[in-house]
């Protein structure tokens, strides 16, 4: 690569960065997203460049990313009835660390604190898909051991035990497991295993942290969460590198790295397939909710049975009886 070349990338990267920045702030500001209420959910989008939309091309007004193609998918999917906001929060060139959950050494990460903290827009999420650890690759601070990497990767088998495993692996299984304890849905996209930087550092290290992720999303994060009703809340893993339809040379940016706006288009179709009966969950929770009556107090008496309000003749005179106890009670 020619230095003239790495410039233009570079300026060219930092344009699209604030435009999107500068769009995302008119499109979904922090005060202006819905609350998650009654038929209303919510779904952030976690994470680093990916999850920002760097490569993205949109117009003015327009959110970069992942976040409009899942939003359009919804809106035009028969079986998922209720309302759903998909909200872009990646941080480009963010890290681990900087998602990192509060604990009792630690506040927490500024970028988790902005969108999970109080007042935060993911507070109320039900669903959170995190595209982290790209940034850590791209910086060389994966934190992969060395002797991880005597490991066959294409092995179902090959399970890493805890020293082997990356700082991306455990920085996202931190953040996951702090957000299922919280009762939300939890969806964790890999890393991209082809363009010119990961090539770079390594395609058989990115695999191998995409192997570590899938370990951890099918044993690490599939047991210990519980959601209100008692169900199990396990981690959905998403496949990204390995997922051809998306990994095409037509859907690369310019940087070759990131996606491009048709990348990100058939990425965001893909991911809404996945959590798709994660959005129906939520959404049947909500009509349970309003079948076990806890509703406001006009719509329980709208949901109310008859007898209610009816009685018997005998215990209450009648409707008109038990209207008129109701009366009298209120009064």
């Amino acid at each position: 690569m020619t230095l003239v070349h790495y410039l233009y990338i570079l300026a060219r990267r930092w344009l699209n960065c604030f435009w999107i920045r500068l769009n995302l702030y008119m499109a979904q500001p922090d005060k202006l997203v819905p609350s998650t209420c009654g038929s209303r959910h919510k779904v952030v989008l976690v994470g680093d460049s990916m999850a920002f939309g760097v490569g993205d091309w949109i117009l003015a007004g327009q959110v970069a990313g992942v976040a409009a193609p899942i939003q359009q998918a919804a809106a035009l999917d028969d079986s998922v009835r209720q309302r759903w906001t998909m909200v872009n929060r990646g941080v480009a060139g963010s890290c681990c660390e900087d998602w990192k959950p509060p604990s009792a050494d630690s506040d927490g990460g500024d970028c988790f604190k902005r969108v999970f903290g109080d007042g935060g827009v993911g507070r109320d999420a039900e669903v959170v898909v995190v595209m982290l650890g790209l940034s850590n690759v791209l910086r060389d601070e994966a934190g992969l051991p060395l002797h991880a990497m005597k490991r066959n990767f294409q092995s179902a088998s090959a399970l890493y035990p805890e020293d082997e495993l990356s700082a991306v692996a455990k920085g996202v299984r931190a953040l996951a497991e702090h957000l299922r304890r919280q009762g939300k849905k939890v969806a964790i996209v890999d890393l991209p295993t082809t363009g010119a930087v990961v090539s770079t550092f390594g395609q058989g290290k990115v695999k191998r942290i995409n192997r570590q992720l899938k370990q951890i999303c099918k044993y690490d994060l599939n047991e210990a969460g519980k959601v209100v009703d008692g169900n199990t809340n396990p981690a959905l893993y998403i496949p990204l590198g390995s997922n051809y339809k998306v990994m095409k040379p037509e859907h690369r940016a310019f940087d070759s790295l990131h996606l491009n706006h048709k990348g990100y288009k058939v990425l965001g179709v893909e991911i809404y397939n996945a959590i798709k009966p994660m959005l129906i969950n939520c959404e049947w929770k909500t009509w349970k909710a309003k079948l076990k009556g806890d509703l406001p107090k006009h719509e329980q008496v709208m949901k109310a049975p008859v007898e209610e309000f009816l009685g018997s003749d005998e215990n209450n005179n009648g409707a008109a009886g038990n209207l008129t106890q109701r009366q009298n009670n209120k009064a």
